[in-house]
């Protein structure tokens, strides 16, 4: 899932820490930076201050609960609220 425009970054990384699985942000290009790592959150907030960075990439859960936990923060794809 996309994520939102304006998102603050410290209050998300917070809620990945609530999922109970591994929360990813992937890039275009395929790498996967794990946001429960240190490192990668650094790098993960210099992608947040790039929009063409920040929108080229998405969020992906290893279950889909933590989509939830999430929410407020990502973008429900056209897919998904068809479903709905």
């Amino acid at each position: 899932m996309k994520l939102k425009e304006m998102i603050p970054a410290v209050p998300f990384l917070n809620a990945v820490k609530t999922c109970p699985g591994e929360v990813f942000f992937r890039t275009p290009e395929g790498d996967r930076l794990n946001l429960k790592s240190l490192l990668s959150e650094y790098i993960f907030i210099g992608i947040l201050e790039n929009p063409l960075l920040r929108n080229a990439g998405e969020i992906c859960c290893e279950n889909d609960a933590d989509y939830a936990l999430l929410e407020e923060y990502l973008i429900q794809s056209a897919q998904k609220e068809l479903q709905l």
